[in-house]
């Protein structure tokens, strides 16, 4: 891999604060706008259809992964990604704020309206952001090499979740008796949301961008699509890792309906929301804390493993909660749930998207981005199918489903390459032709 290190030395304090920061505020917003807790509560509380509760996880997920292969089409000969990330920012960041403001206006007198807004500001944020994330992923490629690329992600990790818990704290109190009423409670929430996704994009600005070579030429689709079928055909990491991430990605059938588990079947308090959203967030940063120094001494294949496990775990306790095991302790025991699943949710970035950045060939990257996570959009429809079994079974069905789902992606894990040893190697084997423009080797 390719670094302009004088360029990257003089600029590298500055680009990892900067980095650090964007993903720490995104982070925090994130406990505000979570996928797993915050939204479908937020529909539930709009419509009794699990079907349309579960779509909230699958708009969320969906938006922001099926669009990302055309955008590294579009992306594949722009010489900067800055002006992209920024404007891409900028253009796609203020809805939420419309919605809160949307919700503040209106109240609860239009419930189905503000059902449909909520979807339509979910999914153009994260449609926007899916362009700004391969360009970020991009330039934080070219910026630091990968052992620092770890230790930020996983530092990122430990404080957005030591700093997501006080959120969570913020959000039981938001939540609670003594917290405004519905759906003003929400706008509460989303509205720091907003303010801390704003707070990310400022930190953004103050990124520089290292120069590397990229196509003259964008190719034709024609092109471009014979070129993704023959990367996943000849790099062997890269189509293993992707497949672990599918296959963990199938215990997003039944993530979006522990919240209602919980507060419907185990009667917990609707302030237990906030407890979950504290748990998941601390889960990322136990997480960051441990897996932050073993990506950094042992590799990122060795976070995939442990966080695959996580995600297998998950639907396991629930059952377990379910038959009883734990008695009269399931309240207690259900926020690991959480736990494990912010460990997972947390370490995605420090594992799957490090890996995949760590095997990509210079001037590549969002191609390879771009392709890893629009192949994990094919699960789009996972949560929606989740709504489905729920409504027409029960939640130990869907919990099964969920456990059977994630253990081969556990057990294939084992099997992952570790790509510093492994990445120049394959690299020189691969036969994808390079865009026009770009050498067909990579250069290391």
């Amino acid at each position: 891999m390719t670094y302009n290190l004088p360029t990257a030395r003089r600029h590298l304090r500055r680009n990892w604060t900067a980095f650090f920061s964007d993903n720490f505020f995104f982070g925090i917003g994130l406990t505000f706008a979570s996928v797993s807790t915050i939204l479908p509560a937020f529909a539930a509380l709009l419509t009794d259809n699990k079907i349309i509760i579960g779509a909230t996880a699958a708009v969320w997920t969906g938006a922001w992964l099926l669009p990302q292969i055309f955008a590294a089409h579009w992306l594949s000969d722009k010489t900067r990604k800055w002006p992209v990330m920024f404007w891409g920012e900028l253009i796609g960041r203020p809805i939420m704020i419309a919605f809160v403001v949307w919700v503040l206006v209106t109240g609860l007198r239009f419930p189905t309206l503000t059902l449909i807004f909520f979807f339509i500001a979910i999914t153009y944020f994260r449609m926007t952001d899916a362009v700004v994330a391969l360009a970020w992923f991009d330039l934080l490629g070219k910026a630091l090499a990968p052992e620092l690329r770890g230790r930020l992600i996983g530092v990122g990790q430990v404080l957005t979740g030591v700093a997501a818990l006080g959120a969570g704290v913020l959000i039981r109190y938001v939540f609670s008796d003594q917290g405004p009423a519905f759906p003003y409670n929400y706008a509460v929430v989303f509205g720091l949301a907003a303010l801390c996704f704003t707070l990310s994009e400022i930190a953004c600005v103050f990124v520089v961008e290292q120069p590397e070579a990229v196509a003259e030429v964008r190719p034709t689709i024609r092109e471009y699509l014979p070129q993704l079928a023959r990367l996943l055909q000849s790099d062997q990491a890269f189509r293993r890792v992707t497949l672990v991430r599918l296959l963990a990605g199938l215990g997003t059938l039944a993530s979006t309906f522990y919240v209602l588990y919980a507060t419907r079947v185990l009667s917990l308090p609707p302030q237990s929301i906030g407890l979950f959203a504290g748990a998941a967030t601390g889960g990322a940063a136990l997480a960051g804390v441990l897996l932050g120094v073993v990506a950094d001494r042992l590799g990122t294949h060795r976070v995939i493993q442990v966080i695959t496990w996580c995600q297998f775990a998950v639907p396991v306790m629930a059952l377990l909660v379910h038959f009883g095991v734990f008695g009269s302790a399931a309240g207690a025991v259900f926020p690991l749930l959480y736990v494990l699943m912010g460990a997972f949710d947390g370490s995605v970035m420090l594992g799957f998207l490090n890996y995949v950045l760590e095997i990509s060939l210079p001037g590549q990257r969002p191609t390879y981005m771009g392709l890893t996570n629009t192949l994990s959009g094919l699960l789009v429809l996972v949560p929606l199918a989740g709504g489905w079994v729920l409504e027409h079974s029960s939640y130990p069905l869907l919990f099964g489903l969920a456990a059977m789902g994630t253990l081969p992606a556990a057990l294939l894990a084992l099997t992952l390459p570790n790509p510093r040893q492994s990445v120049a190697a394959e690299a020189s084997e691969v036969t994808l032709a390079a865009p026009p423009g770009l050498p067909r080797q990579p250069v290391h």
